[in-house]
């Protein structure tokens, strides 16, 4: 493959095989150091080591083929809990702790080998032919973290993973989620509007880095039920209603407002993570509740809705309703 990539002033000071290893999580890391000492990574057109630490307005060129790294996904059975389907999608709900796709650590087990084996002509389904990251994520137009539940749509053929896809670009799709908090937030409802991007001391965390950097998050919340445990800890049953779809967003945008997603080990404070601990939650409760989207050929918008997992219900029948 040819391919360009212009370094961003909050991707700085990463070593060139980190960076890479990263962007391509599919590709082991011998394989990129491999190609990067044998010239088929640049850097502002000059060779490099795999050790060179990137600087603002670097430009990484690839040049070169990436088919030998392609890693077969087998089928696997497992069970899924579909809620509609016909000739271009299947709409299921995703089980709290599965994976969506394939990456580093995370090679069985998925949804997408879920998928293959309950209709195998699901890897025809790609967005585009020939990319190997598109390739390993057959039928996927969106995603879930790994420990959200809820609402997916999946395509079965090209036809309907460009069309449904075109509509996630255009925003013109409707996702609502539902997600148990700590505390109580300041006002019962409002918009949310944040500037996302990894945050700059901790790569594996999203933080609203400012308008320069970031990437625009827009959310409704509206609070649905203000809720108390047995000692008075508050707890807030919240709907998100997110325009956008940034990587965390939902769960950044809570910690933000004060209300941490309950569970949330990454972006929960510490009486976040000490509540959830005495609540025996284990996963962060979020989940994707309600899905609006026109499916392909059809005319009007069809809605779907995903019924709560069995600990998000056990957890709310535990709580105290204050108002």
């Amino acid at each position: 493959m040819i391919k360009k990539i212009n370094i961003k002033t909050d991707e700085t000071g990463d070593r060139l095989d980190s960076y890479l290893a990263k962007q391509f999580s599919n590709l082991s890391r011998s394989y990129l150091a491999k190609q990067i000492k044998e010239g088929g990574v640049t850097v502002n057109s000059k060779l490099v080591k795999s050790s060179y630490k990137l600087n603002p307005l670097d430009q990484i060129e690839l040049n070169f083929t990436i088919q030998q790294e392609e890693k077969r996904i087998l089928p696997e059975k497992i069970d899924l809990d579909i809620i509609y389907e016909d000739e271009n999608v299947i709409v299921l709900n995703k089980k709290p702790g599965i994976v969506v796709h394939p990456a580093a650590g995370n090679t069985k087990g998925t949804l997408v080998n879920a998928l293959l084996q309950y209709f195998p002509k699901i890897k025809e389904a790609v967005y585009q032919k020939g990319n190997v990251v598109s390739e390993q994520r057959p039928g996927l137009v969106h995603r879930l973290d790994k420990d959200t539940s809820g609402i997916m749509i999946v395509a079965k053929n090209s036809r309907a993973m460009h069309s449904l896809s075109r509509q996630i670009q255009n925003r013109t799709i409707k996702k609502i989620y539902w997600a148990l908090c700590c505390g109580w937030p300041k006002n019962s409802k409002g918009r949310l509007i944040n500037y996302l991007g990894r945050h700059p001391k901790n790569r594996k965390m999203i933080a609203d880095i400012g308008k320069d950097k970031g990437k625009e998050a827009i959310s409704d919340y509206e609070v649905l039920q203000y809720l108390e445990d047995k000692a008075g800890n508050r707890v807030s049953l919240i709907e998100f209603d997110i325009k956008t779809g940034r990587t965390h967003q939902i769960r950044v945008q809570a910690n933000i407002i004060g209300t941490p997603v309950l569970g949330d080990s990454v972006y929960g404070d510490k009486h976040c993570i000490n509540l959830s601990k005495k609540l025996n939650v284990e996963r962060q409760m979020l989940h994707a509740k309600i899905l609006e989207i026109t499916l392909p050929g059809d005319q009007k918008k069809s809605v779907f809705k995903a019924p709560l997992p069995e600990d998000f219900n056990s957890r709310l029948e535990n709580l105290k309703v204050i108002q």
